[in-house]
């Protein structure tokens, strides 16, 4: 079968189009022909060699984790899924690629409303937001979040979970085009970080309390900014740090402890024993419609580094797909 190998770790070095043995499952596995791939900062922050995450892998490895597609075969112990069934989820031996190996007890069935291109658009980006909002947020009905970066995969979900649990919504975004895509995937203003000071609107906007959950998607520049719009007991949920350099970062103690506020990180990875409860609250929010990914560019695997290139650029709206 064909798959994306990552070779050599650092951007400047291209990822390659190859013939691979088809993985067998294993107990607790399923084989599953991939639909459709999502592609996500993180794999390119692996492949640049810059995140920690990158130490663990050996090369050549195939690239990417979210998938969506039709289940082949299953190990030993599965019950829950047979040969035919349609599933969204993690692909323990890689996305870019025509099959992939996908655990039993943290895959999701993707409802017949649900199109491939869109289950794959789900799985990190909806669990980060769902990690930053509900485990580590602890957002509730009447709530104020903003979303710094709605236009992205992560950010465009987050404003659609927010919506569903009852919160004021807002986003940040770099041009009109974003506004509008934020605006409409139901945030209630959308801020030009490049034309207006945020803290200053997002007070305005609040009536001066402040946001009580901030989604921080583009790394930690924002952080000094986050305080000064946060509410008494905010919360500031940093879910991404950008291509993966680990920026240090400097945290103005007095502002923090002056609105009594937390900072908290995460990552999707650590929330695995806590994946099959998400995802049965999450079905009837797929089958409704309330969440629902964009689309804004599909590539075949061929075109792998583009997509990786697109991505970089920020020049898309929503998710980026590789299909095989």
């Amino acid at each position: 079968m064909k798959a994306v190998r990552v070779t050599r770790f650092g951007l400047e070095h291209p990822m390659e189009l190859e013939e691979v043995a088809e993985p067998k499952p294993r107990p607790g596995e399923m084989l599953v022909r991939i639909a459709a791939a999502g592609v996500n900062p993180l794999e390119v922050a692996i492949r640049s060699g810059n995140h920690p995450r990158a130490g663990a892998m050996t090369l050549p490895y195939t690239c990417g984790t979210d998938v969506a597609g039709e289940v082949e075969a299953v190990g030993e112990g599965v019950e829950a899924f047979a040969p035919g069934d349609r599933v969204w989820g993690r692909a323990s031996t890689g996305a870019y690629a025509e099959k992939g190996l996908l655990p039993a007890d943290s895959t999701g069935k993707l409802p017949d409303s649900t199109s491939y291109a869109d289950g794959a658009a789900l799985p990190i980006p909806l669990l980060t937001a769902w990690n930053a909002l509900v485990v580590k947020g602890e957002a509730a009905p009447g709530d104020c979040v903003l979303v710094q970066g709605g236009a992205g995969g992560v950010g465009y979900l987050s404003i659609q979970l927010a919506r569903t649990i009852g919160c004021r919504v807002f986003a940040t975004v770099s041009s009109k085009e974003k506004a509008d895509f934020c605006l409409a995937a139901g945030a209630e203003a959308a801020i030009n970080y490049r034309e207006e000071d945020v803290p200053e609107r997002m007070m305005d906007l609040t009536n001066g309390r402040g946001v009580d959950v901030v989604v921080e998607t583009v790394g930690c520049d924002n952080l000094g900014s986050d305080l000064k719009l946060n509410a008494i007991n905010g919360r500031i949920v940093v879910v991404g740090t950008g291509t993966g350099k680990g920026p240090e970062v400097t945290i103005p103690l007095p502002a923090a402890m002056g609105r009594d506020a937390r900072i908290l990180a995460l990552s999707s990875g650590n929330l695995n024993p806590l994946v099959p409860g998400i995802l049965k609250r999450l079905e009837p929010l797929l089958e409704s419609g309330a969440i629902k990914p964009h689309i804004g560019r599909e590539l075949p695997l061929e075109q792998a580094n583009e997509s990786h290139e697109v991505l970089l650029s920020g020049k898309f709206l929503g998710k980026i797909n590789l299909i095989p």
